[in-house]
């Protein structure tokens, strides 16, 4: 008797300490991750998963998946979790607090494994009782915001990294496009993304290992390039950026000098100043 009271005053103090840990009724899931999935057109995924439908979202990164509702969204899908559990999962992948960041995901459905992009940021309504204050998106090959109808450069590289297709994207990119991946891995402080375009001096440099930790939020505009030496084998490129960190804003200007060995060959960033 002295056991059992012990041990429900032990469960009651947890609960009280530790609510969302008995929200789930099991642990976090791990997934058998496979290499790559299927980067599909927007159209053909929107008739797999279409509005109503319920599917699971693997984390590329780290195997956990939760499940998912299809509630909306034309040009691309507006989900929310489905349960106080799947919620708990979503907001561990982003150490516990809500974000614009893009994460690689990967979605079965119907034997297929379909390459996206999510972020974690709840948003507008939310229909279900899930602990999830609205609803979040995910995007796919060809995807578009709802109101501009812009493609956003952020999810379809994170689409390409789900793919395993960023080196191959990487060695028909233009230096402009190849630019650009380094901006985004930056922005997404994920340098994986910027891999395929920076030569092994710039990767296994530690001030440019740097750049990309401790973003909180970043915009950027490529300016036209300033060629300095023949356009087939080397150039320059610059972009004027907006980051901010824990230390607040910051304007700069970044250059990046570029090199190729052939017009057949993807460019590399081989020098940055800033």
């Amino acid at each position: 008797m002295w056991k059992k009271t012990v041990i429900g005053i032990l469960l009651t103090s947890s609960l009280f300490l530790y609510p969302e840990t008995y929200l789930a009724k099991e642990p976090l899931t791990y997934f058998p991750i496979v290499k790559k999935g299927e980067v599909l057109p927007w159209k053909k995924v929107s008739e797999l998963i279409p509005k109503g439908s319920t599917f699971k979202v693997i984390d590329l990164e780290t195997g956990f998946y939760f499940r998912v509702q299809r509630r909306a969204g034309n040009q691309h899908a507006d989900v929310q979790p489905l349960t106080h559990d799947d919620t708990a999962v979503l907001k561990h992948l982003y150490n516990g607090k809500w974000s614009w960041n893009r994460r690689a995901v990967l979605i079965p459905v119907k034997g297929r494994m379909i390459a996206g992009s999510m972020h974690g940021m709840p948003h507008g309504a939310g229909a279900l009782e899930n602990g999830f204050p609205g609803h979040f998106c995910i995007h796919f090959s060809g995807s578009s915001t709802h109101r501009s109808r812009n493609i956003d450069p952020s999810h379809q590289l994170m689409i390409l990294k789900a793919g395993d297709q960023l080196n191959r994207y990487a060695s028909g990119a233009s230096a402009k496009q190849a630019v650009s991946m380094f901006l985004v891995g930056m922005k997404q402080q994920d340098i994986k993304i910027a891999k395929p375009i920076l030569s092994t001096a710039l990767l296994n440099n530690s001030q440019i290992k740097d750049l990309f930790k401790g973003i909180t939020s970043m915009q950027y505009e490529i300016k036209k390039k300033s060629t300095r030496y023949p356009p087939i084998v080397r150039t320059e490129v610059a972009a004027k950026v907006k980051q901010y960190d824990e230390d607040g804003k910051h304007n700069k200007v970044y250059k990046f000098s570029l090199e190729r060995k052939s017009m057949t060959d993807g460019w590399k960033i081989i020098k940055i100043k800033y």
